[in-house]
């Protein structure tokens, strides 16, 4: 049997995502499955496939209105809807429009025998609906194809939604108060000479009583609750001290930091990052200033006046996600950009989607011919860095060449990488 398997990898994080859904903590619990499919034939391949994959507990539903009738029944305990996206009745897209109604919504697979570009629209519109979209499988389900995505998952814990908040915002005041953060850093290489030139700082919550966060765990509740300027602060602040210590050691890669599309209302910031860089020693240019494309321009008149004064001391600026948002030759005309991010949904997997090859193409043509810098984010594969080569992207940054670490392991990896593919 042929099946390809597409798993949605979610490695990538960070400080700018104010519509980004919470990230709960998973449990060891085996989840239960809902096979929905309007082929009697199909459900019963497929409940072969789920169990043998070693998920017992499956719940069938012929259509989208009963699988839904199924979810919004108060006892229902449904982990993983695994969504057929052909059906007569109620197609797949449809159901994710009434399912984004539920009190509780499942994480999704989707299944179907057509062309991929169907798979990747479904599995866009649910992302764009918030829900967790584990992958997508060609028909036929196989017990590997199943297995390699369920493996991925874990059930969301499920508390009342406002005392969850709450608890939150009060655990971001403590963990504020009490410097609980801490900074990752990813490699950025360059595509040509294959030199670490910079990283990208990721920050983590070492929270005391649930250990390493990501910032999916809390960075919308900080932008919510108003608390996403002192965190900030803090991010920027470890950021430059790391800067400054490694200096002192020679090391010296450019280091990126998130900026929340939050800060860009606060006059002041520019000033303050500025001293605080001049005070540590740390040269404005070392710095790169990452922001959100989507994230802009919330206050026209204030973003601007704060991007261009930052510009105007020296740092970086660094348009983030390019491509996701709705103004991005607006963006780029109105700020004085250097470097311009790939968003990795067009990096990862090009090589097999032509629309996200053309996208990946164009944009590098274009921060060319801007003279910026252009980054790609989320290289997984040798084949998304032969794409990203062959494009003429400057850095790749991903999982492929290396995961985000902790500062201490970075001048480490940098000379085990010079060693290994520069030479000594």
């Amino acid at each position: 049997m042929n099946y390809s398997v597409n798993p949605i990898e979610s490695d990538h994080v960070n400080l700018v995502s104010s519509e980004r859904v919470l990230v709960a903590v998973g449990t060891n619990k085996t989840p239960k499955i809902l096979l929905m499919d309007d082929s009697a034939l199909a459900r019963k391949i497929g409940r072969i496939a789920v169990q043998s994959a070693g998920y017992p507990d499956v719940t069938e539903a012929a259509g989208g209105q009963e699988a839904l009738n199924i979810l919004s029944a108060a006892d229902c305990d449904i982990d993983v809807v695994l969504c057929d996206l052909m059906m007569p009745e109620m197609d797949g897209v449809q159901f994710l429009r009434h399912a984004a109604e539920l009190p509780r919504r499942p994480a999704l697979v989707f299944v179907s025998g057509g062309e991929a570009a169907l798979l990747q629209g479904a599995r866009d519109t649910a992302q764009a609906r918030h829900f967790n979209v584990l992958g997508t499988i060609q028909k036929p389900l196989t017990a590997e194809a199943i297995g390699r995505l369920l493996g991925r998952f874990g059930k969301p814990e499920h508390k009342a939604k406002d005392a969850k908040t709450s608890e939150i915002v009060q655990d971001l005041e403590r963990g504020i108060a009490e410097r609980q953060f801490i900074l990752h850093y990813q490699p950025k290489i360059s595509v040509t000479g294959h030199k670490l030139v910079g990283v990208e700082s990721l920050v983590r919550w070492q929270h005391p009583d649930h250990g390493l966060l990501p910032p999916g765990a809390f960075i919308d509740e900080a932008e919510k609750s108003g608390r996403i300027g002192a965190l900030t602060e803090q991010i920027v602040t470890l950021a430059l001290k790391q800067c400054a210590m490694w200096s002192i050691d020679g090391f010296t890669p450019k280091v990126s930091v998130n900026l929340s599309a939050y800060m860009l209302v606060d006059l002041d910031f520019p000033d303050r990052i500025a001293n605080k860089a001049e005070s540590l020693g740390v040269k404005a240019q070392q710095i790169v200033l990452e922001v959100t494309e989507s994230g802009l321009f919330q206050d026209l008149a204030n973003t601007l006046d704060i991007l261009t004064r930052l510009r105007m001391k020296g740092f970086t600026l660094s348009i983030d996600d390019f491509g996701t948002g709705y103004s991005s030759m607006e963006q780029l005309r109105r700020v004085p950009f250097a470097e311009l991010k790939i968003d990795r949904a067009f990096v990862h997997g090009a090589a097999d989607n032509e629309k996200a090859r053309a996208i990946l193409d164009s944009t590098v043509q274009l921060g060319r011919s801007l003279n910026m810098t252009v980054v790609a984010e989320g290289a997984e594969t040798q084949q998304d860095w032969d794409i990203l080569e062959d494009a003429g992207v400057d850095l790749v940054q991903g999982y492929f060449v290396a995961k985000p670490m902790p500062d201490d392991a970075v001048p480490g990896w940098a000379e085990s990488w010079k060693v290994a593919h520069v030479g000594s």
